[in-house]
C-alpha cells in the first residue's frame, strides 16, 4: 500500500493529467430548468447557484456511480459506507442528505421508509441519465418540504430523430462488469427509448477486521415515451425500475447481512400551449415506490425485516409569458406518502402510516434591462401533522457585456417536515426550517479562454433532527430523535476552467471552503470536509483520442461524530480516464482509480476502495 502526501501531490499535479465534468460560465449559453421549475432559462440569468452535467460529461468522466459524477460539482460532497453497492448520502454545502430533493423527470423520489426521508443514490444507475442538475441552497419556495440544503434534478434519456442504439461492456477490479443496452426512435409524432442495465462485482470487505468480500448485483430497465397530438399537446411518460442486491458486514461482523432494494419510478405528463406559445399548461401524475429487505438470518438465528414505501400524486403548472413584463408560473400539488415496516422473522408490522400533504407556489422572473435580471416566488405547504410552512426566495443577476462580468446572488427560506419514520417513534419532533443566501461574481478573461466564478455562501437551520444515539438498543421501539438548536453553515466556492492550449490541453478546478457546526456548542457536524478541491487537465491533442484524470483532495479538520471525536484524516486521491474512437460507431474506453493506492475514509470504520482499473469498448448505430 502507497501512501502519498497532499503536498507531493501538489507539486506533481500538473503533471498528471486530470479532468472532471465541469459547469463553468464559458457554458454560458447552457439552458437551466431547475432553478425556475421548469421554465427554460439561459444559465447567466439564473441567481441561483446551479451547475449541469450533460451526457457527454457523463460518458466523457467514465464513471458508473452518480455520486462519483457529483464530486465535480463545488459545494457538494458525499459519503459512502463501503463501496458499490453501499448506502450513499449526498450533501450540498454541509446539508443534511435528507434536506437535498431528489427529482426523477420533475417527479420527488425520496424513501418514505428511510430514518429521514432520504435518497440512496446507490439506485440510480448512470446510463439512464442524459442530465443533472445541481441547485445549491434552500430552495423550498419551489420545490417544498426536503429542499432546505438544494435540489438535484435529474432527466432520463430521451430519444432523438430516427432510429438509434448503443451498448456497451466494461470489466475490472473486483470481479466487476457491467453491461449497458439502450435504443430510441424518434418520429414527428412519436419517440420511445428504453434501456437496461447490469452490473455485478465481488467487492472488498466493507469493514476492518472481516475477510469475506461484499458483492452487488443490479439490475436496471426504462422505457421513455412521448406523444405529439397536435401542435399544442403533448404526451409523455416515463418509467424506471431498478434492483440492487448488496452483502453488507453487519455490526458484530458475522454472520454477513444481505439486502435487496427495490425502486420504481413514473410518471405521466401532458403539456398543452396557448396564445402561440406565451401560455403552458403541465399536468403530472407520479408515483414512486421502494421495498428494501434485509437479511440477517444465521444458521441459529432469523432475523427478516422488510421496508415498503409509496409517493402518489398530481402536480400541476401554469406558464405564462408577459413578454417584457416577464414570466409568471403558478402551481399545486397534491401526494400521498406511506412507509410500512414489517419484522418478518416475528410475524409482526411495526409501523403502517400514510400522510397527505399539499402545496401551491408563485413565481415571477422579470428583467429590468438586457442586463438585470430579477425573480421572486412564494410558497405554502400543508402537512396531515407536521402542520403548515410559507417559504420564500428572490434572485438576482447582473450583467456587464463590456468586461464579461456577471454578478449574481439569491436568498431563500426552507422547511422540512419529520418523516413518516420520526413522527412514529418521535410524536413530538417538531418540523425544521432555514434560512440562507449566496452571493458571487463570474468574470471571463483572454477572449473567453479563462473563467473563474467566486461564491460566498451562509445557511442556518433551525430545530434539527438530530438521532439520540445515546438511548437507542438497535431497535425501532427505542429511536427516539430531538430537536437541538440551531446549526450554522458557510463558506466559499471557487471555481475556474481554463482552455490552456486550445484544441490540446484544457484544465478546470474547484474549491470549497465549509464551516458546518452547530451553533449551540460551536462543535463541527460530522463528515463536512473543510476543504475539499479537485484540479482537472484533460489533454484532447490527438485526433479521437482522449486523456484525462481527476486530482481529488480532502483536507482541514473533518471528525466522525459530532462531539468531534474520531478525527478523520487528509487525502489526496488520483484518477485518470482515456478513450479512444476506433471508429464513427466503436470506442474504447478505460480508466484507473485511487492511482496512488491510498488509504482513506469516509466514515470511520469503513473501508474505500484501493487503486483499480477497468476497461470497456462502446457501439453505437
Amino acid at each position: 500500500m502507497v501512501r502519498v502526501s497532499v503536498p507531493g501531490l501538489a507539486a506533481g499535479f500538473f503533471v498528471a493529467v486530470l479532468a472532471t465534468p465541469f459547469p463553468a460560465f464559458a457554458q454560458i449559453e447552457v439552458t437551466v430548468y431547475a432553478p425556475f421549475r421548469g421554465i427554460a432559462t439561459p444559465i447567466s440569468r439564473a441567481g441561483s447557484a446551479v451547475s449541469v452535467i450533460t451526457r457527454e460529461e457523463i460518458e466523457q468522466s467514465g464513471q458508473a456511480s452518480v455520486a462519483e459524477l457529483l464530486r465535480s460539482v463545488p459545494g457538494v460532497s458525499f459519503t459512502s459506507s463501503g463501496g458499490i453497492g453501499s448506502n450513499t448520502d449526498v450533501r450540498i454545502r454541509g446539508a443534511e442528505s435528507q434536506h437535498t430533493m431528489v427529482l426523477i423527470d420533475g417527479v420527488p423520489v425520496t424513501d418514505p421508509t428511510s430514518t429521514r426521508n432520504a435518497f440512496d443514490f446507490t439506485m440510480l444507475p448512470v446510463s439512464s441519465i442524459e442530465r443533472i442538475e445541481v441547485l445549491r441552497g434552500p430552495q423550498s419556495a419551489l420545490y417544498g418540504s426536503d429542499a432546505i440544503g438544494g435540489v438535484i434534478a435529474i432527466t432520463t434519456r430521451q430519444a432523438r430523430e430516427g432510429l438509434s442504439g448503443s451498448a456497451s461492456v466494461e470489466a475490472g477490479s473486483f470481479g466487476t462488469h457491467r453491461e449497458v443496452a439502450a435504443a430510441s426512435y424518434g418520429g414527428d409524432t412519436f419517440a420511445l427509448s428504453g434501456g437496461v442495465e447490469h452490473l455485478f462485482t465481488e467487492g472488498f470487505t466493507r469493514r476492518p477486521g472481516n475477510d469475506d468480500d461484499d458483492g452487488t448485483r443490479l439490475w436496471s430497465g426504462s422505457l421513455r415515451g412521448q406523444a405529439t397530438l397536435s401542435e399544442t399537446v403533448i404526451l409523455d411518460a416515463a418509467v424506471q425500475v431498478t434492483d440492487v442486491e448488496t452483502e453488507y458486514d453487519r455490526r458484530d461482523t458475522d454472520p454477513l447481512g444481505v439486502s435487496d432494494r427495490l425502486a420504481i419510478t413514473g410518471h405521466a405528463r401532458a403539456r398543452h400551449e396557448a396564445f402561440d406559445g406565451r401560455w403552458r399548461q403541465t399536468l403530472t401524475a407520479f408515483g414512486s415506490a421502494t421495498d428494501r429487505e434485509f437479511d440477517e438470518s444465521s444458521a441459529t438465528t432469523q432475523r427478516l425485516n422488510d421496508y415498503d414505501g409509496s409517493r402518489l400524486g398530481l402536480d400541476y403548472t401554469s406558464e405564462f409569458d408577459w413578454e417584457t413584463a416577464g414570466t409568471t408560473l403558478v402551481g399545486a400539488s397534491i401526494e400521498q406518502q406511506s412507509a410500512r415496516y414489517r419484522d418478518i422473522d416475528a410475524g409482526t408490522t411495526v409501523f403502517d402510516a400514510e400522510e397527505v400533504y399539499w402545496g401551491a407556489f408563485a413565481l415571477h422572473q422579470f428583467s429590468l434591462s438586457p442586463s438585470f435580471h430579477l425573480s421572486a416566488a412564494l410558497r405554502f405547504d400543508d402537512f396531515d401533522q407536521a402542520g403548515t410552512f410559507v417559504t420564500g426566495r428572490a434572485t438576482a443577476v447582473y450583467e456587464f457585456f463590456e468586461t464579461e462580468t456577471r454578478l449574481h446572488a439569491s436568498a431563500g427560506t426552507g422547511a422540512k417536515a419529520p418523516s413518516l419514520r420520526q413522527r412514529i417513534s418521535t410524536p413530538t419532533l417538531r418540523p425544521e426550517e432555514s434560512w440562507g443566501f449566496d452571493a458571487g461574481v463570474t468574470q471571463t478573461l483572454f477572449d473567453g479562454r479563462f473563467t473563474v466564478d467566486v461564491t460566498g455562501f451562509y445557511q442556518e437551520i433551525t430545530d434539527l433532527h438530530v438521532f439520540d444515539s445515546a438511548n437507542w438498543a438497535f431497535t425501532f421501539e427505542t429511536e427516539n430523535w430531538l430537536n437541538v438548536g440551531e446549526a450554522e453553515l458557510y463558506g466559499v466556492e471557487v471555481t475556474a476552467d481554463a482552455r490552456l492550449i486550445p484544441g490540446h490541453v484544457d484544465g478546470s478546478a474547484h474549491y470549497t471552503y465549509l464551516v458546518a457546526e452547530d451553533a449551540t456548542t460551536g462543535l463541527r457536524l460530522p463528515r463536512r470536509p473543510e476543504h475539499d478541491a479537485q484540479l482537472t487537465l484533460t489533454y484532447i491533442g490527438v485526433d479521437r483520442f482522449r486523456l484525462s484524470g481527476t486530482l481529488h483532495w480532502v483536507g482541514g479538520e473533518r471528525f466522525n461524530q459530532t462531539d468531534e471525536s474520531g478525527p478523520l484524516a487528509a487525502y489526496a486521491r488520483v484518477d485518470l480516464n482515456a478513450s479512444y474512437q476506433v471508429h464513427e460507431h466503436l470506442e474504447l474506453f478505460g480508466r484507473v482509480e485511487n492511482l496512488f493506492d491510498v488509504t482513506y475514509e469516509e466514515i470511520a470504520g469503513y473501508n474505500t476502495s484501493g487503486v483499480s482499473a477497468y476497461a470497456g469498448i462502446r457501439g453505437t448505430f
